[in-house]
């Protein structure tokens, strides 16, 4: 796959720093068992989970503010009251003194203003972000997909999906993308190679759809592999019309 944009670069970069870190934790944790020295490793969780805590207490002591207008920002959200949400948010970017969370502000910022039907507000908060692969990669593909850049969208999603991070919802995101950009067919094979992460119901309705296009072979295909791994699973779009 061709990137055609440092941003998308960004956090595929960063994925994989994070993968290299983790495997090299690996590592190291086989290192300290052949050496068998008892509590080593348990003392060094220790030490690293009381770090965390102390950083959560000061976080919250410093973006005390921030967090409370950030967690009213996600409840107007959660309420469909994006106005709302929107005006939380931008107080808690102000409020914001650590990084970390003037990024999760922004990004829910961002939400508020898709939520409004204004995509440009959204990608003028995300363009606030630093780093740049601290971007929620989900929060990036609905902005653009919204922006009418759904091929820039879909990149991006499967960069998530090529690290197994893609979610639930964002998978289902992936699969619209896919319609718009290549139709219902690739749709289905993006829902086959997500059925995992999407779930049986979601999976049923790109059946559903499928059927609904005339696209019944690649309905079938999606439908026996449904059927096999859930066998008990009644799975609509079994029946070819």
């Amino acid at each position: 796959m061709t990137f055609r944009t440092g941003t998308v670069l960004a956090v595929s970069a960063a994925l994989g720093a994070m993968l290299l870190g983790l495997a090299a934790l690996g590592a190291s944790a086989v290192g300290i068992a052949g050496l068998r020295i008892p509590g080593f490793a348990s003392l060094s969780l220790g030490g690293l989970f009381a770090g965390i805590v102390r950083w959560r207490i000061r976080r919250r002591d410093i973006d005390g503010e921030a967090l409370a207008y950030l967690a009213a920002a996600r409840a107007e959200l959660d309420g469909s009251n994006p106005t709302a949400a929107g005006r939380a948010a931008s107080k808690a970017v102000a409020a914001a003194r650590t990084s970390r969370t003037r990024n999760q502000a922004l990004t829910t910022l961002a939400w508020a203003a898709l939520g409004q039907g204004y995509p440009q507000r959204a990608k003028a908060a995300l363009d606030q972000i630093r780093p740049s692969h601290a971007l929620d990669v989900y929060c990036l593909a609905a902005v653009e997909s919204a922006r009418g850049r759904t091929e820039f969208a879909i990149q991006a999603l499967e960069v998530a999906q090529a690290f197994g991070t893609l979610t639930c919802d964002s998978a289902k995101l992936l699969v619209d993308c896919y319609v718009q950009a290549h139709g219902i067919e690739r749709a289905v094979l993006g829902a086959l190679q997500n059925r995992k992460v999407l779930g049986a119901a979601n999976c049923e309705q790109v059946l559903t759809a499928a059927r609904l296009a005339g696209a019944h072979d690649a309905a079938a295909k999606l439908a026996a592999v449904l059927r096999k791994e859930t066998p008990s699973l009644p799975v609509i779009g079994a029946h070819a019309g």
